[in-house]
C-alpha cells in the first residue's frame, strides 16, 4: 500500500457511481489509488501531479458510514479549486471533456475556469502560486 499524506483538511466527495467519477478526473489528469485493502469499500484516493487532491465514495456508502449526511444529496452547495502549472494548455485538454460553469475570465489578476464534474461539484481552474 502507498502512503499519501493528506492536506490539513482533505475532502471527501460522496458520488453517484465511483468508477465513473474516477473515469472523469483521469481523463483530466488525475489518478487513482484504493484507500485500502478491502475489495468491497470503493473509496478511492484521487492524485494530481502525484500529490493528494481528493478521495471520493460511493454516496450510499458514505451515509453508511457517517449517518448524519443520510440525508445531504449528492453536489451539495461549495466548490472546489484545482491549481495547475500550466493554466492556459490545461484548461485547453480539458475543455472538451468538461461541462463549463463560467469560462476563462480574470479576477483580481487570477485566470479562473470553472466546471462541474458528474456529480454536480463545480471546481475551479486557476493557475500554481510559488508564494
Amino acid at each position: 500500500m502507498i502512503l499519501i499524506k493528506p492536506p490539513a483538511i482533505a475532502p471527501c466527495l460522496g458520488v453517484s457511481d465511483t468508477q465513473t467519477t474516477v473515469d472523469f478526473y483521469e481523463k483530466l489528469g488525475f489518478s487513482a489509488l484504493p484507500a485500502g485493502n478491502d475489495p468491497d469499500d470503493d473509496l478511492r484516493i484521487l492524485l494530481f501531479d502525484g500529490e493528494f487532491a481528493l478521495m471520493v465514495y460511493r454516496a450510499e456508502h458514505l451515509r453508511s458510514w457517517l449517518p448524519v449526511l443520510k440525508d445531504t444529496p449528492v453536489g451539495a452547495f461549495g466548490m472546489f479549486y484545482l491549481a495547475v502549472d500550466d493554466f492556459d494548455s490545461y484548461v485547453e485538454r480539458i475543455r472538451p471533456l468538461v461541462t463549463i460553469q463560467k469560462d476563462v475570465m480574470e479576477h483580481h489578476g487570477d485566470k479562473l475556469f470553472y466546471f462541474t464534474d458528474p456529480d454536480g461539484y463545480v471546481v475551479g481552474v486557476n493557475q500554481k502560486r510559488t508564494r
